[in-house]
């Protein structure tokens, strides 16, 4: 089912950026803020931010003119031959500081397929206006500028024991180091026989989506207006075919998922401050100190329990449900899979947010009464300074979690998961005036 070719990946010159590639990387678009904008901006005249957060009146030209600018001058370079790349991340928990296994990811170009073949799997719903902002971007630039990221199952892990053991993988990043939280690294297999190994290893594999949603519904549109501005027969391929995509088997171990935490106000306060005695119901409600709260969760979920923190300005509380998790979704009104409605996200959302404080989906899309952080101690400290009036902790999804929604044809909510680390922007990129897709098929 994944359908995956190799490609000549576009890469930053070291010697042309002072040798260093960490001043010109950074962290992927949708997680940079306008104060690590302008720092990235300041790191170095040809970050990579200038092509996948352009702050230019014209931003899309811009991007576009840098990209074409910088290959020019041979700042960036593209390989001179079809190659798979394998990308790997070496990380600490950023919770518990341990040292995490290595993560292998293979990056290579995916073919797009809708949703509706079963063959790449969503698993969160999307955002129209994020969408036309990365259309914009492809349309001026004929790039993909950064990598998405993807899940596939191989229980035997059949496909990373083919990769090490495969001595001819040649060093094209030997290090870039402590950016995002991890270490990077990227290996190239442009070896004919052991890419066909490799492509027939995917071959019978669905591919879900982990992160860069957006970016893939992107990439449909862009497709379909290729072919349609361009009067392209569908059975013609074209490089608008294929996405860049950084590719990982679920039974890594070194996939992390954390959670990402609700910011709240607007609210009435007395609705707020009644909240434990109305939740005590449905949920078992303590007391506890707010810097316990994280392993509180954690020791709950362990046990098979669904736990959610709640912080408000005197106090914090552990609520933990009280029904057994098999019983959850009868609890949780609306359509939806058992897998949807058992999620930590979901409880919060349907039993918490909606039934007690009346913040159903109209008032989430509106955007005015919650916040997200991934960061507990933002969570914290905002309702500590008065920014928000509560903040909702949540627990650890699980990688299981993602498979079981998106194989039961559900999307989980906006700000569900947060793949850590993230894909690190400027180490491969795409040029889809380049690809030949004709010539690399038959090459097969």
């Amino acid at each position: 089912m994944a359908d995956i070719l190799p490609f000549c990946g576009v890469r930053y010159q070291a010697a042309a950026v002072g040798g260093d590639l960490t001043a010109v990387a950074a962290p992927p678009y949708d997680v940079i803020s306008p104060s690590d904008q302008e720092d990235l901006y300041n790191r170095h005249p040809k970050n990579v931010v200038r092509l996948i957060l352009n702050r230019d009146e014209d931003r899309y030209a811009s991007a576009a003119r840098f990209f074409r600018e910088w290959l020019a001058d041979g700042t960036l370079a593209i390989d001179d031959q079809p190659a798979l790349y394998v990308y790997h991340q070496t990380f600490a928990d950023p919770v518990t500081g341990q040292q995490a296994p290595d993560r292998m990811g293979l990056v290579c170009l995916l073919k797009l397929e809708e949703y509706s073949t079963g063959k790449v799997l969503p698993h969160e719903n999307t955002i129209t206006s994020h969408k036309a902002d990365r259309l914009n971007l492809v349309r001026a630039s004929s790039a993909q500028f950064e990598s998405i990221y993807g899940l596939y199952s191989d229980p035997d892990r059949s496909i990373e024991s083919f990769i090490a053991e495969y001595d001819d993988r040649q060093p094209v990043i030997e290090k870039v180091d402590n950016l995002i939280g991890s270490s990077h690294r990227i290996e190239r297999i442009d070896d004919s026989s052991a890419v066909s190994v490799i492509q027939d290893l995917l071959s019978d594999k669905v591919v879900f989506i982990a992160d860069g949603h957006h970016r893939y519904e992107t990439s449909l549109n862009y497709r379909r207006e290729t072919r349609v501005n361009g009067n392209v027969p569908d059975d013609q391929p074209i490089a608008e075919d294929y996405i860049l995509i950084t590719l990982t088997a679920f039974e890594d171990e070194g996939l992390l998922v954390l959670p990402t935490h609700r910011m709240v106000k607007g609210i009435d306060e007395a609705v707020l401050q009644g909240l434990p005695e109305s939740l005590s119901t449905q949920f078992a409600v303590e007391a506890i100190d707010r810097e316990a709260l994280e392993k509180a969760i954690v020791d709950k979920s362990n046990d098979g329990k669904k736990a959610i923190g709640i912080v408000l300005a005197d106090t914090a509380y552990l609520a933990t449900l009280r029904a057994n998790v098999d019983d959850v979704p009868s609890m949780i009104a609306g359509p939806g899979s058992d897998a949807l409605k058992q999620l930590d996200v979901t409880i919060l959302q349907s039993l918490v947010l909606q039934d007690r404080l009346g913040i159903d989906a109209a008032a989430l899309a509106a955007h005015n009464k919650v916040t997200y952080t991934r960061d507990i101690r933002e969570a914290l400290d905002a309702v500590r300074t008065g920014q928000c009036q509560a903040s909702f902790i949540l627990g650890r999804p699980s990688v299981e979690d993602v498979r079981l929604v998106s194989l039961a044809g559900d999307k989980m909510p906006q700000k569900s998961t947060f793949f850590y680390p993230k894909l690190l922007s400027g180490l491969i990129l795409r040029d889809l005036k380049h690809d030949n897709i004709v010539e690399v098929l038959q090459g097969e």
